[in-house]
Parts: C-alpha cells; structure tokens; sequence
C-alpha cells in the first residue's frame, strides 16, 4: 500500500497510577484488499437526516477497541503526558523500533548490535509503560521492524529463509525473546508488517517463503514462550483470499496465531463477520480479532475517526490502532492526534473525538442513524450518573441530524423530574482545540420519555458528543484550571506528593473487579487514619458505599472535618463520595479518619478507599515559535546557509511554500534560537538524502530523509529539552543516501522553537 510516510507503522511509568478524565469516538478507512477507494457511497451535503437513541435498550460492557494508537509514543515511552493520554483510556499500542538509528538487525550485519538494541530498548520501554497499571493496554511489538524491515532496509537485503535457510531468522527470534522476557515486560508478537508485496516484504503474499518465515517464527516463539500472544498476518487491508489461504494453511501447520488482524477495511462491522465466517470454515476455535492499523491520512479528521469507531463499537474487533502516516516513529503525538510536541503538545479535534469515545462507559444502548454516512454510538451508565452518545461523518455531510433520544422514562436516574440536562458539543477538525463547540448546554423537558435535539455540522469533517445528566456535568480537557484531573489510586503509598499514608489499622485487599486497578484499602477500627498529599486545587474522594460500610471524616489541612455516610442499600464501589471546596494553589494533606460509627440502616463500620481525582495547579504553558527556512540572518530565530544552498518557492506542500535544499555533500546550515527546544521539519522522499543535526557544537545525530513516498514537511529530529538561553543547530548534508534513495537533497522546511 502506498504510504505518505515511510512506516505507517505507523511510555516508563512512574511510581504514581495516574488516570485522567476519559472520553472520545468514531472514524472509517476503505479499502478492498489492497486497493484504495475514495469515500464510501453517502455523498456530501446529503439531505438533513436524523439519529435515533434508545437509553432503555442496553447491551454490551464498551471496550474501547478503537482507542489504540500505532507509534504514538516516544522512543522512550515518556511521551505524550499522562495527562494527555489517561483522558483517552487507550487500550493498544503497537510499535518496534522502526527507523530508529542502526537499522536494527539488518543494520547490525544480521546480529545483535547498537542498531538492534536501540529498537528493542525502545519497544520494551513503551510496552514496560502502558501494560501496567492505569493503562494495562496490550502492546503489539513489531519483530519485523526490530529486524530492520520497515520500508528503508537496502534492496541486498536477505529476508528470514532466503534459499531455504532460516538459521539466522531464528536465531534472531531466540535474542527477541529472550530480551522481552529478562525485562518481565508482557507483549504480543506481532511478527511481520504487512506482507503481501509492501516495502516491508519482498517474497511475495502467502508465498511458500512466507509460511517457512512465519512457522518458523511461531513454533520457537511458543518453544520458548508457550503463552505468548501472537499477532498476525497483519495485511495491508481486508482481503478475503488472503485471510482464507492464511487460515488454511497455518491451521495444516499448526501454527494459527493468538490474535488474527489485518490493517483498514471498507467497515469493521461487515470486515469481523467475514473473518469469524473463514476461521470458522476452517475449523478453527473462535480467535480475537484485531486492526492494527485503521484511517488513511485523509480520512484522520474529527468526524471520519467518530464513524469509524462507531462502527468498531458494534463489531466483534476487540482492539484497533490509528494509523500513523506522519510524525513517525517516536514524536509522541499519537499519530497526529496531538498537535505539538513534548510541553507544547495540545489537544486536536481527533483528540477531543477519543475523549468522547471513553465517555461510553458503562454499556450501550441501542443507537441507529438514518444515513449511512452519518453514524452513532451510545451508551448509559447508572453509576456516573450519564449516557453519552458520538456522532461521527465519514462522507462529507452537513446540514442538520435531529438527535432523538428516548427511552427516559425508563431511566429515572439520568432524568430530573421532568427535564433532563443536555450538553451538545461540536468537535470541529481543528489543531488545536483546547475545548470542543458549546451547541447548547441546558435543561430540557421530556415529552413522551424522549427529547429532541438538533446537531448542525458546520463542516463535513465535525464530529458531535451529547451528554444527558440530571443535572449538567462539566466537560474538561488536560491540564489546566478545571481540567486534567490526575487519578490516584489508594494503594499508591509514601509520603511525597500523591502518595497515601495508612496507620497500622488498615488493610489491603486487591484483585476486587469494581475498584479502580482493582485494590481496596480499608479498616473496621474506630480511629484509624489515612492521609492523602497533594499539590493542586481541589480533590475528590471515592469509597466504597454499601450495606456495611460507616462513617468518616475528611478534612483539609487540618480543617473542621467533614463527616461523610457511606451506608447504601445497593454497592457502588467506586463513585464520588466527597469533593473539597476549591482551594489555593499549592501543596494540601487530605485526611481520612474512620468514626466508628455508622447508619443504623448499615451492618459494619467498614471503610474502604478507592481512589482520589486531584486537579493539578494551572501553570503558565510554554510558548512555541515557528520559523520558516526561509527566515535567514545571523541573529535568534534565523537560519543561516552556507554555500551550495538553493531556495526553491511556491511548494504547496510546504509551510510558507519556501524549501530551502543542497544536495552537495559538506553542504551546512545553521539555526540560532532562544529557547529550550527545537523540533526541525525537513523534506522526506524518494530521493532525499542523509544528514547530520548538532546542538552547541555538539555529537552528531544521524538523521536519513529518505522515504518510500513524499512528507515534505514532517517533523524529522527534535533535541532534547535544552537548558534555557541561546543555541545553535547545525545541519550538515553528509552527501550519503538510504541505498533505496535516488539523490543526496536535503530540503529544510521549517523549525518550531520551544521558550
């Protein structure tokens, strides 16, 4: 499939288990086998059309399938932020090494040397981050990248099993598992990229070699890992032939995979039947389904990804990625849904789209549109006091959808009386957008157990997210006043900021399913006492309300406490059971003190923590500057060129339209800037060469422009956070070149400076 980036392959956790506010929803891609087509059949600027939303019809537990991301994170794994990424509540990452500095295997001469290392150190720092705890995500690592295949290998490359002889491959099999497993880090292995006549293998689809390279693979995998999750094949797209063939012959070979996926589709929906139809036919147990990779790059706007996880919602997929078709591999802007990168990185309408997609908690209801190019997601939970519904737009459509819900008298929990309260948003494609588009924000009053609101896209690229409560929640991003609030779990224990602290009268209970990471902490005893630090502006308590538990007090810094009843006829184990007023910025000790006494409706004096929500001081954000290549002298904030650069205008691909280019070895340029950072766009393509990057004089880093297809004004290298003051980068053209490339150019496009 062709690529608009070279791998459209497309964090280390702290001690603290963190999770933001959650929410986002909806997307499409189409493709049949291989073949890309343009836009499904609805059409824009459709007739006005509705959609339909029945509360009172619930069905499955959501499992956010679609909140995966494909190279989304930085090399380490630190990045993007906690507080951008727990919003989201992602559920799959996917990721090796790819175009990582060595070239992996390949690179190292077919042996474990620094090219190989770094791809692995970087794939297991990613995973090590989002398999645990808050995020217990699944990480797919992709063993073709760590050995070096990933579209920029040299065309003398040997592929597993040349000639028959499969020794090398695995022994290389033997070096990635045995270094996943000395780092006690949980992956699937995902074994090869795409295999079907793409740049990462060049032996042909569902060829003979393939199933030598692919059996071999899986038989010592499982020789040295016997419940390893396997992933595979991984295909371009859905392609019937090939899935059947695939199925078929692993089945005779023994060697199906844990997990059967692909890459795109025309509708996850109808693609996950198909594929439960072959495995099926063959006599297979029924396998998980998986897309590792969904949306081409025209198709990764606000409303395009709300139809697509729509319909991922209603089908039998249980984990999808987003594709990454610039910013690769390790920018840490989760495939562009980000805008920005490091401090600067914020929040886009793709963002807001995957906040909207975790709101649907609790479980679906029935939800059905009137257009096939406009769909719906929806979902009620009792226990947060919600429903909230997605409305995604895969071909254009504007107008008026009339949104009816329905169902409410049957929902008295979610009602107010007579009225319920409805919060419309638009989420408008745009980079960036801090909030999503109040369309109205009221009480509305229910006639007949059903209520009626009309959502006018402003574009074809919008996205809508209704939320219904009884009385109104608010609606906040990452960071920032209001917003962002950090998750602590009860068992994160210490004495520094965000850390609890217990006397000896309390327990531990873990593994319980409706506590958040599943651990209780808890104490019967009249007098026992927790305390809770934090540094921020309010937090909010959750505990456990049930028939035996008793009363507490809270209190703020030593304040008059607070006593708070947690007897309940029925169990809530995880809701709000206190907020605190809003307090002065800076450090505060929450403390926790059981009474002793209780309800005389309760059984026992119990108390059990589960977590607290603390929202974080507001600090001054970072300023970002972008300066054009073009921007040339010899102070901050210009670039200075030596000899043997020419500039070439009117590039439409290009910011301001302006490349500055060499493509004569020795050939150098300069960048002065004020600031912390520096992240430098550059031309990537088919006949772009290699170059050098330096700060302050200092060692080279090797950076190959080469790419199977144009990005010509991608982010390419960014430094690392440099002491506050003045710096200089330098840029060399080394006159050397990718073995697949046609040239030595070196084209610079722009810089964004971090202060």
């Amino acid at each position: 499939m062709k690529r608009t980036t070279p791998h459209r392959p497309r964090h280390s956790l702290t001690a603290r288990t963190r999770r933001a506010l959650t929410g986002a929803l909806l997307v499409a891609a189409v493709t049949t086998g291989t073949t890309l087509i343009g836009v499904p059949s609805a059409v824009a600027n459709a007739p006005d059309t509705t959609v339909t939303v029945d509360v009172s019809q619930t069905g499955k537990v959501p499992t956010h399938a679609g909140a995966g991301f494909l190279y989304g994170l930085s090399q380490d794994g630190s990045g993007p932020s906690d507080s951008l990424l727990q919003p989201l509540a992602p559920t799959l990452f996917r990721g090796g090494g790819a175009r990582l500095a060595g070239g992996g295997w390949i690179g190292d001469g077919y042996t474990a040397g620094s090219g190989y290392r770094t791809r692995i150190q970087s794939g297991i720092a990613q995973a090590r981050r989002v398999t645990t705890a808050p995020y217990n995500g699944r990480y797919d690592l992709l063993v073709s990248d760590l050995y070096g295949a990933d579209t920029t290998q040299p065309s003398n490359t040997v592929y597993p099993c040349d000639n028959g002889d499969c020794s090398n491959w695995k022994a290389f099999i033997d070096q990635v598992v045995g270094d996943v497993q000395a780092s006690g880090v949980n992956v699937a292995y995902d074994i090869w990229n795409e295999p079907d006549g793409t740049g990462f293998w060049q032996r042909g689809v569902n060829s003979a070699q393939y199933y030598q390279m692919w059996d071999t693979a899986v038989r010592e995998i499982r020789r040295l890992s016997p419940s390893a999750t396997i992933v595979g094949p991984s295909y371009s797209g859905y392609n019937h032939t090939w899935l059947d063939g695939f199925i078929g012959q692993t089945k005779a070979d023994g060697t199906v995979p844990s997990v059967l996926n692909w890459h795109f589709g025309t509708d996850p929906a109808a693609d996950s039947a198909d594929a439960a139809a072959i495995v099926a036919a063959h006599g297979v147990s029924p396998l998980p389904l998986s897309i590792n990779e969904y949306l081409f790059g025209n198709q990764q706007t606000a409303g395009y990804t709300a139809w697509f996880l729509d319909r991922l919602a209603v089908s039998n997929v249980g984990a999808a990625a987003h594709a990454i078709w610039s910013d690769c591999c390790v920018a840490g802007t989760l495939d562009s849904v980000l805008g920005g990168t490091g401090a600067l990185a914020a929040p886009t309408g793709q963002w807001w789209t995957y906040r909207a997609y975790a709101s649907l908690t609790g479980n679906l209801v029935s939800a059905s549109s009137g257009n096939t190019g406009v769909a719906v997601a929806a979902s009620a939970d009792r226990n947060a006091g919600q429903a909230n519904v997605l409305i995604g737009n895969n071909s254009g459509q504007t107008g008026t959808t009339t949104v009816t819900v329905q169902g409410l008298g049957s929902t008295p929990w979610l009602t107010a009386g007579s009225t319920v309260h409805a919060t419309l948003l638009r989420i408008p494609d745009s980079t960036p957008l801090s909030q999503p588009i109040a369309v109205s924000d009221s009480d509305v009053t229910v006639s007949n157990g059903r209520i009626s609101l009309p959502a006018t896209f402003q574009s074809g690229t919008d996205a809508f997210w209704l939320v219904l409560s009884p009385h109104g929640v608010t609606i906040t991003g990452p960071g920032g006043p209001g917003g962002g609030q950090i998750f602590v779990d009860g068992n994160e224990i210490g004495t520094a900021n965000d850390q609890w602290q217990y006397d000896a009268s309390w327990g531990e209970t873990s593994g319980v399913a409706d506590m958040y990471a599943g651990t209780a902490n808890w104490s019967n005893s009249s007098g026992a006492t927790a305390k809770f630090k934090f540094s921020g502006t309010q937090v909010a308590v959750h505990a456990v309300r049930d028939v035996d538990q008793g009363k507490m007090t809270v209190a703020i810094d030593g304040g008059s406490p607070t006593t708070i009843d947690n007897y309940a006829s029925s169990r809530n184990a995880s809701g709000v059971v206190w907020t605190s007023p809003t307090l002065a910025v800076g450090s505060h000790t929450l403390t926790v003190v059981n009474t002793g006494t209780r309800n005389g409706s309760s059984s026992g004096t119990n108390i059990a923590i589960d977590r607290v929500d603390v929202t974080p001081s507001s600090a001054a954000p970072p300023s970002q500057t972008v300066v054009d290549g073009n921007v040339t002298g010899t102070g901050s904030g210009q670039f200075s060129y030596g000899a043997n650069w020419g500039l070439t205008t009117g590039v439409s691909d290009m910011y301001l339209g302006t490349a500055n280019w060499s493509h004569t070895a020795g050939a150098s340029a300069t960048f002065r800037f004020t600031g912390t950072q520096v992240a430098l766009h550059a031309v990537r393509d088919t006949d772009q060469g290699i170059m050098t990057v330096a700060i302050d004089g200092g060692s080279p880093t090797t950076i190959d422009n080469y790419a199977s297809s144009r990005n010509a004004s991608g982010i390419v290298w960014t430094s690392p956070t440099l002491a506050a003051g003045s710096h200089t980068l330098t840029i060399i053209n080394t006159g050397n070149h990718n073995s697949a490339s046609t040239g030595i150019n070196i084209a610079i496009d722009r810089a964004d400076v971090t202060s």
